[in-house]
């Protein structure tokens, strides 16, 4: 059985990655008998691309795809080209200068928060995304289908230390900011127009308490009364966007 995260599924995701130089793809997956204009384009993509386009059992494509909801289609793509290195992510973060901008996720669980992290770190210009090897959400199916064609704009890669990987950033000159739950400033009182690494935490538990003390700044947005705190990917996409606007 192909590892589940060799996949990325639904017809949108598909056709993102098929349209971007950046997926190793390896063949397009169809589920048999579908006859639909959108799935034929798609087929006629990956022919295009040099791609095999291989017919599967529905039933089959459910089990690969680990419930994702996957439209009847699928893009096998080779593991090892779905993550960047630590040091060319480094490198290319050092070549940014002033305009380095980074999305550090310290251990979120959901598919669908991270792969819409991803959505908002190739949004706001992120050059690349890190998450950890362990106890974290990996790239399935349903963290590419829900960053929307985003995993092939942006850089991911996987450390075995939050905590050292912000040191490491910290050594070619990127300043670092935590968005927690209380105790920080408003991000719009922060300087964020610098070289940054954007830290943000897993959903029940935030950003662990060492890896605070490794960032610069902590952020806190400001909420209603009764309000305790933000969906994570929500409170990534408004701070990579605060970082955008003070750029701008």
């Amino acid at each position: 059985m192909e590892r589940r995260d060799d996949l990325i599924v639904g017809r949108h995701a598909v056709a993102e990655a098929l349209a971007d130089q950046a997926q190793t793809a390896i063949a397009l997956l169809v589920v048999a008998g579908q006859r639909s204009e959108a799935v034929g384009r798609l087929v006629e993509a990956a022919r295009a691309a040099g791609l095999k386009v291989e017919k599967i059992e529905r039933r089959r494509l459910d089990q690969m795809a680990g419930g994702a909801v996957h439209q009847g289609v699928a893009l096998r793509v080779a593991a090892q080209g779905r993550y960047a290195a630590w040091d060319e992510l480094l490198a290319v973060l050092e070549e940014a200068g002033r305009r380095a901008l980074v999305l550090v996720v310290d251990h979120v669980q959901d598919p669908h928060n991270l792969g819409a992290m991803l959505r908002s770190a190739a949004a706001a210009g992120a050059l690349g995304v890190v998450v950890p090897k362990d106890r974290a959400c990996q790239l399935t199916p349903a963290v590419a289908k829900a960053a929307a064609g985003a995993l092939g704009q942006v850089a991911v890669c996987r450390v075995a230390n939050i905590s050292q990987a912000l040191a490491g950033l910290k050594e070619i000159g990127l300043w670092s900011v935590a968005a927690v739950a209380r105790g920080g400033a408003a991000p719009w009182a922060l300087d964020l127009r610098g070289p940054l690494a954007v830290v943000v935490g897993s959903e029940h538990k935030g950003v662990a308490p060492l890896v605070q003390k490794n960032c610069d700044m902590l952020a806190t947005l400001p909420l209603a009364a009764g309000v305790e705190s933000l969906n994570a990917s929500v409170a990534a996409g408004v701070m990579l966007m605060e970082v955008v606007r003070q750029r701008s």
